[in-house]
């Protein structure tokens, strides 16, 4: 899959870019949150000491940012988006792969998030990042 970037993704990019130093894989902005996948062992330098380049990035955009940390290997990339998972299973389902994740009970609610807003974002960035079609928690 080809990620397309609009011009303002480009502009979310840069900026953030210019501002820590760190390459982007990719970036999207869903509602008042930019996310934003940068390159693998460089997460620690995207968020700055103390969360200052993080802080910095959100006071001249005006929005909230989330950083995660790519892999290229799938379950790493999974861990680093949910940090609860317990178990990551790679599945195939009409030709598609998908991800089955286990997480304890009380963490279930933090992942899927309220009206399930967190378990569509982890969607969308597994799907541009890595083409997994679907996410189910167990």
């Amino acid at each position: 899959m080809t990620i397309t970037f609009t011009t303002e993704t480009i502009r979310l990019l840069t900026l953030f870019e210019n501002l820590t130093n760190v390459s982007v894989k990719d970036c999207f902005e869903n509602h008042d949150t930019v996310y934003y996948i940068v390159e693998e062992g460089k997460i620690g330098l995207a968020i700055g000491k103390g969360g200052n380049s993080i802080k910095q990035v959100e006071k001249v955009l005006g929005k909230k940012v989330k950083v995660f940390e790519y892999s290229s290997n799938v379950p790493d990339f999974v861990k680093n988006l949910i940090p609860n998972v317990k178990e990551v299973k790679l599945l195939e389902e009409d030709g598609k792969d998908m991800i089955e994740i286990k997480v304890n009970k009380q963490d279930r609610g933090y992942v899927i998030g309220r009206g399930g807003e967190k378990i569509k974002i982890y969607k969308e960035i597994l799907k541009r990042v890595h083409n997994i079609s679907d996410l189910k928690v167990k």
